[in-house]
């Protein structure tokens, strides 16, 4: 019995691809911005400001300046997440809906990103793809 890890049939999806490169996108920027944070006291502010997600997050009665471990772990979610879709992993493609929803939230520009995410994600060739892995991982392997 082979111990590697069982990959889906058939070519990746560009809706695959593309979630991979926008996954990159969003969870360096969030590692980035959140590590910014850490290091400098401050997020990157555009025209000094931070972004409208900051005033939703404070209407809540939360500190924005408090978030950056969240963006750093949500940056990595996505990143990890963009590798366990990639090779159509059902807990992976799970945890890229999680973060993608999550990034729904920050308004601006993680918001049209986001639902782009999440409509990549919720296609068919993405479903099916992922839907494939999971049924080639889960068929009896043959020992020759």
């Amino acid at each position: 019995m082979s111990s590697a890890p069982r990959q889906a049939t058939g070519a990746i999806p560009i809706t695959v691809r593309l979630f991979f490169a926008l996954a990159w996108l969003m969870g360096g920027w969030f590692i980035y911005d959140g590590l910014h944070q850490r290091i400098t006291g401050d997020y990157v502010r555009i025209n000094g400001q931070l972004g409208p997600w900051a005033t939703l997050v404070s209407a809540i009665g939360l500190d924005p300046l408090a978030l950056a471990w969240f963006f750093i772990i949500l940056g990595h979610a996505f990143i990890a997440a963009s590798f366990m879709v990639y090779l159509g992993r059902r807990w992976g493609y799970r945890l890229a809906l999680a973060a993608s929803a999550l990034s729904l939230l920050y308004l601006g520009f993680g918001t049209p990103l986001a639902l782009l995410a999440l409509i990549l994600l919720l296609v068919k060739p993405t479903r099916a793809y992922v839907a494939s892995a999971e049924a080639v991982a889960q068929a009896p392997t043959q020992s020759g």
